[in-house]
């Protein structure tokens, strides 16, 4: 029996890293897909002291109906170390958008914030999605960290056609349109679930 058009079976706790991109302005949207596609049961998010300067944690405590993680230390009655117990519990972790920043730390195991520590706890796929100015992304030193993060194990779907914030000019480096990007992260599962 064929399961070409089988429905995907949702991630049962999809975690989402945002960190200190313009592109985390988009994730809001993002997040209220991820759920009414019925991608994932439960999104819950972690975020940067950067993406904050963007965005507020209330905005995705609303579009989660799950408190925001901002801070290692920080505990929830029902988390009491909240980067092993969802780093435990989560089908796939996805860094977006992920900045230079977050790309070299996780890429070199520096653990200085919520996002970076849980990336080291999690067993589960980690996804990083990439979103900068284009210059940056093309840089040699990105794209070693890049090469690395891959050589851990971890996965790295590109960024997409865009424009510069700066000048409105088309560019290369923004955040992929969610059906792509949900696409992707799909395709990635399956393969991870074939038997080996």
């Amino acid at each position: 029996m064929s399961h070409d058009n089988a429905v995907p079976r949702p991630v049962e706790l999809l975690l989402l890293g945002l960190t200190g991109s313009v592109g985390v302005l988009s994730m809001p949207y993002y997040v209220r897909m991820f759920r009414q596609t019925a991608f994932a049961e439960h999104v819950h998010v972690l975020m940067s002291r950067n993406a904050q300067k963007f965005i507020t944690p209330y905005t995705f405590e609303l579009f989660t109906e799950h408190d925001v993680i901002c801070d290692t230390f920080e505990r929830r009655d029902d988390l009491k170390v909240p980067h092993i117990e969802l780093a435990r519990r989560a089908s796939l972790f996805v860094i977006a958008p992920a900045t230079a920043n977050v790309i070299a730390k996780c890429a070199h195991g520096i653990c200085d914030d919520v996002i970076t520590t849980t990336v080291v706890a999690c067993r589960a796929p980690v996804v990083f999605v990439p979103s900068m100015n284009e210059d940056m992304w093309q840089s040699r030193v990105v794209q070693r960290n890049i090469g690395l993060l891959r050589e851990l194990g971890h996965h790295v779907i590109e960024p997409a056609l865009g424009f510069e914030v700066v000048d409105l000019k088309p560019t290369f480096g923004a955040m992929p349109l969610f059906h792509d990007l949900a696409q992707k992260l799909r395709e990635l599962l399956a393969r991870s679930d074939a038997p080996a």
